[in-house]
């Protein structure tokens, strides 16, 4: 997929593209870059709907393709290096999202697929059933 950056674009709408190709993964935009590995503060993460050019007034004007097979520390870096925009990915988990520092190292198709499995109930859970974190019931 290629996603066209440039300062007018708004944060969101690179979200959203990103999140309709890979709908268990999102990413944010924070205002501090980070190493892979490295988790977000989240008083870091820039909310709201922002004209890309705010958070880096020199954003070139160009496309970013992103793969299935790319690993989370490679977007993430290619964002800030190439564009000067700092962002997090966040896997879904159940019904929250977390942060994909210990995972960097896999792609974008594996982290969207553990995200998808782990916020799947086991078929012969019932709704109301209880689940806990480390798969007993």
């Amino acid at each position: 997929m290629r996603i066209k950056v440039n300062g007018k674009k708004k944060t969101s709408e690179i979200k959203d593209a990103f999140n309709e190709a890979f709908p268990f993964l999102k990413i944010e935009f924070v205002d501090k870059p980070h190493r892979p590995g490295e988790g977000t503060s989240l008083n870091h993460i820039l909310s709201g709907n922002i004209a890309v050019h705010t958070i880096n007034p020199d954003v070139p004007d160009d496309h970013i393709t992103i793969n299935p097979e790319q690993t989370v520390a490679s977007l993430e870096h290619h964002f800030s290096s190439h564009f000067g925009l700092p962002i997090q990915v966040f896997r879904k988990q159940h019904d929250i999202w977390i942060e994909t520092t210990r995972t960097d190292r896999m792609s974008l198709q594996e982290q969207n697929e553990l995200g998808r499995q782990n916020s799947t109930l086991p078929e012969h859970l019932e709704p109301g059933d209880r689940y806990l974190e480390d798969g007993q019931y």
